[in-house]
């Protein structure tokens, strides 16, 4: 293993060696023909300068000594000029030495583009360059003054052979000494990490066979390391340190399980098994957290619980009851009793906050003391919410068997507790979104939900509304007297007489200011008109306290309509009863009108029907 690991590093930084070799070598190479192009476009420079200047001088016949002194330069093998068709035939063919000899010579020519190439053999390297002449109007000197060419016109070449055989050399006596130098740093890389990691490898063994013995149930086995290296020491002393304590805690636990499964039967007498146990149940209450975040409200939470305390827990005869500082008496939120079972405010539970058992003392509560076998779990849910658990068993072994249960039933209570409290806020939020703060009853806004689910099942199951408008007359001089603090008096009042003379089933909601709407349900015109006229007469004798002590009276007037015989809509049927109510405004006040067709105009009885 040793070996194998230090293979693989070192084999690693020399490939990445040998790859800088390859790449300094090739740059070395690209380097010398970049000179060399530099280098010809410079001799090709000098060359056109010079035989410009033979041209002007008149000198042209000994341009031939020139341009071999340039072909004397270090690394040129070889230099020739190449005139063009153009040239030729204005001034003859020239030296012999001055017509095109390859292909190289007649596409630069041709093209007027720059041309190379380049011919190696084990021996030699050289590098061909073509480099054209072209007529240019502006240069100075003039080209246009000499030849009878045009502007980008193609004049003539200059042909080059480099010699590059040196640079060549070069690079590869750089990429040889690389290479040497490499074996040699590999070398010594190697020796360094093989000699640096046999502490290494002699504590990887040691870990890895006492991890074996680990992985089969033996934890007895213990690291050991023989060498200097302190880190290594360290990491030794960890992990044995780590080993005992599991050893001691998996001893202990072993232990304390046996002394639990003593108490507890139904747990598992595998350690291993208990722990899967666990975990399963776990999952469990995680996926109930999950499934009661999406519910709606609080109830069907409730519905859950009471669901897996009869399917899971197998419990027959138990309730669920809500109660807290908004609640005047406990309720019911799921019923899975056998018989009809009532639990009063005086129930021991919730008034102590302590569970209560039936065999804890000879009738503990007297709220149960026909039940012989029962228990009482008051959960704290939030500040103003409890829930209570009440569970009847038809013997003692079945009271012992459900008790066993109890943290279980602890931790789905403690999962829920949060989408509880979350789930009573939003509903306290949306009573307070849709109640009337002054009285009490719902307002306007809850009126449109009502509305639209009343309207639904009244058509389904024909159903009939009484409607009644009721407003406080002449409202206005009361704040005008005696101020808003004594007219909110008023209407508190009214409030409380329509809470006073309307059934459970009858809904009223304040519509605006002192007008109060009735929805009276299933109501016929008879009743409609005896509901009316026991608000009106209540509230005429209902007083009304005035800041300096005395009291009033005020009256009502109310309007009525009934659904669906007005309208088959009860947005009609409410505005039939606000028209209603302006006729007993016109009619003295004081007094109940019902509604009639005949109280609208040619165009209202067009709208309306």
């Amino acid at each position: 293993m040793q070996k194998k690991l230090s293979i693989v590093i070192v084999g690693t930084i020399f490939a990445s060696f040998m790859l800088s070799m390859f790449y300094s070598a090739l740059s070395i190479r690209n380097l010398g023909i970049k000179n060399a192009e530099e280098k010809a476009q410079i001799i090709a420079d000098l060359v056109q300068d010079g035989l410009s200047a033979h041209m002007l001088t008149g000198t042209m016949d000994q341009r031939e000594f020139f341009l071999n002194k340039i072909s004397q330069a270090k690394g040129v093998e070889a230099l020739w000029v190449v005139r063009s068709d153009s040239v030729i035939k204005q001034f003859g063919k020239g030296f012999n030495n001055e017509t095109v000899r390859d292909d190289i010579d007649d596409k630069t020519l041709k093209t007027g583009l720059v041309h190379q190439q380049s011919e190696e053999s084990s021996h030699t390297a050289k590098l061909r360059i073509s480099t054209p002449y072209i007529a240019k109007e502006r240069s100075n000197p003039n080209c246009m003054e000499c030849h009878h060419a045009k502007e980008g016109e193609v004049l003539g070449a200059i042909s080059i052979v480099f010699d590059i055989s040196e640079i060549r050399t070069n690079g590869i006596l750089t990429s040889l000494s690389v290479f040497v130098l490499s074996l040699v740093i590999m070398t010594a890389v190697f020796l360094v990490i093989n000699n640096s990691m046999k502490p290494l490898m002699e504590l990887f063994d040691s870990i890895t066979y006492v991890m074996n013995k680990a992985q089969e149930g033996d934890y007895s086995k213990r690291i050991r390391f023989s060498g200097s290296d302190k880190e290594c020491h360290n990491v030794m002393f960890w992990i044995n340190s780590l080993l005992e304590k599991l050893e001691n805690t998996l001893n202990d636990i072993e232990v304390t399980v046996k002394k639990f499964l003593a108490l507890s039967p139904n747990h598992q007498p595998d350690l291993l098994l208990d722990a899967q146990a666990i975990v399963h149940e776990l999952s469990d209450i995680y996926q109930f957290k999950r499934t009661i975040e999406f519910d709606e409200d609080k109830e069907q939470v409730y519905r859950r619980i009471g669901m897996i305390l009869k399917n899971d827990f197998s419990l027959n005869d138990f309730v669920l009851v809500e109660s807290g500082k908004e609640f005047f008496r406990p309720q019911v939120v799921f019923d899975a009793s056998t018989k009809e079972r009532n639990v009063e405010m005086s129930c021991r539970a919730l008034r102590t906050k302590q569970s209560v058992y039936s065999d804890q003392f000879h009738n503990i509560c007297e709220t149960c003391d026909a039940c012989q076998h029962f228990l009482c779990i008051p959960y704290l849910i939030s500040n103003d919410l409890e829930l209570l658990l009440s569970i009847w068993a038809r013997s003692d072994e079945e009271l012992n068997q459900i008790k066993a249960q109890l943290p279980k039933i602890q931790n789905y209570i403690d999962a829920a507790r949060p989408e509880l409290v979350s789930k009573n806020l939003t509903q306290i939020l949306k009573v307070s979104s849709t109640t009337d703060a002054l009285t009490g009853l719902y307002n306007r806004k809850y009126l449109d939900e009502y509305i639209e689910k009343a309207l639904s099942q009244a058509k389904r199951n024909n159903i009939v509304y009484g409607i009644l408008m009721i407003d406080i007359d002449f409202f206005k001089m009361v704040n005008d007297t005696y101020g808003h603090d004594v007219g909110d008096q008023a209407i508190r009042a009214l409030s409380k007489c329509l809470k006073e003379n309307i059934r459970e089933a009858d809904t009223a909601f304040r519509f605006g200011g002192e007008e109060f709407l009735v929805l009276l349900y299933e109501c016929d015109e008879a009743m409609v008109q005896n509901i009316a006229e026991k608000i009106r007469l209540a509230f005429e004798k209902t007083p009304i306290q005035a800041p300096n002590g005395t009291a009033f009276y005020k009256t009502l007037s109310v309007g009525a309509s009934i659904f669906p015989k007005n309208s088959d809509s009860l947005w009609k049927c409410i505005k039939f009863a606000d028209i209603a109510l302006y006729k007993a405004k016109e009619s003295g006040r004081n007094c109940v009108k019902r509604f009639d067709p005949s109280m609208l105009d040619e165009q209202e009885l067009k709208n309306a029907f």
